[in-house]
Formats: C-alpha cells, sequence, structure tokens
C-alpha cells in the first residue's frame, strides 16, 4: 500500500519487499533513488514491520511509485465501501482467471511465447487482490498499518455491527 502526499510517497515495507518481483513482472526500470534504498540486503521485512511505511521524498520516486498501480493507494481505498472493494476483487479474479483461461486454449507455441507475459499479469492482479484484501482486515481491526504519525490521516473505525467473516466472503466470490 502507498499513501501520495503533496511532497512525498509512504509505502509499506511488504510492498518494498516485493518490489524487485513487481518490478521486473512490470517490466519497467527503477530510479536510483528508489533501488539504492530498497534493494539493499540489510532491509528485514517482518511481522513487526511489514506494515509500516518506508518514506520518499525524491520526485523520481514519487513519480514512479504513482504508476505502480499494483500497489494500491490508500486514499483509493478508503473512498470505497466494502461491497465496491469486494467487486474489484471479484473483477480482479475474473481478469486473472480470463488470463488462464487464454492461456489454456493456446498452441504450445504460443503458450511458450506468452508464458511470461501472461504469468506477470496474472501476478500483478493476484498481488492487488491481496493488498485489498489487507487494507480490508485493517479496516475491521484485524491487523494494524503503522501509518507515520505526521500524515493526519483518518483511521478507519470498526464497524459497529458484527461483521461478515471476510474470508468467507472472498471465498464465496471465487
Amino acid at each position: 500500500m502507498k499513501i501520495i502526499t503533496n511532497d512525498a510517497v509512504y509505502v509499506q515495507y511488504c510492498d518494498i519487499f516485493n518490489l524487485v518481483d513487481i518490478v521486473t513482472l512490470m517490466g519497467v526500470n527503477c530510479p536510483s533513488s528508489v533501488s539504492t534504498r530498497c534493494f539493499r540486503n540489510d532491509i528485514v521485512v517482518d511481522g513487526d514491520n511489514r506494515y509500516a511505511f518506508m518514506e520518499f521524498k525524491e520526485k523520481d520516486a514519487i513519480t514512479f511509485f504513482k504508476k505502480i498501480d499494483c500497489i494500491v493507494d490508500y486514499a483509493f481505498l478508503v473512498s470505497k465501501k466494502d461491497e465496491e472493494l469486494l467487486e474489484i476483487i471479484r473483477l480482479l479474479f475474473e481478469e486473472g482467471k480470463a488470463i488462464i483461461d487464454k492461456y489454456e486454449k493456446m498452441d504450445r507455441n504460443h503458450q511458450n511465447k506468452n508464458y511470461h507475459k501472461m504469468y506477470a499479469e496474472y501476478r500483478l492482479k493476484s498481488y492487488k487482490v491481496h493488498s485489498i484484501k489487507d487494507y480490508m482486515l485493517y479496516k475491521k481491526g484485524e491487523i494494524v498499518f503503522d501509518i507515520p504519525n505526521n500524515l493526519k490521516i483518518d483511521v478507519p473505525q470498526q464497524e459497529k455491527e458484527k461483521p461478515k467473516n471476510l474470508i468467507k466472503t472472498i471465498v464465496d466470490i471465487f
């Protein structure tokens, strides 16, 4: 997940951990302001910091992360109701299934030529689904995001009525 402000972008460590894969799958170049901070051996992502955010103030880093749409923008998620988020998940699932169906209908030669591209498309959709799922768990109070204090973001409140089981809802969609 990312939080974009006028002068910075904040990216969760779990997304930083997956950034090499994301960049490879998307086929984009990562600016040095991002790669020098993210692709180091001394960054450890674990249960304590996976939902914490790393700040980037460089203009090229902000531009870069704005383009990485599989890292979901917090402002986008906050603007959606649960039903809308579940519909987005359902649509992403359908798009992923369509990629698999298209691949399976190809002859072996076309499968070999298109495997990496189609696999990348599928993985990026799947990655986005997981990010939305994490946000929904955060919203329900089941996980905690370590949002920097200086951002003054309204933290979603837990629903007053007993929420539906998120996993059951997602499984029902699939």
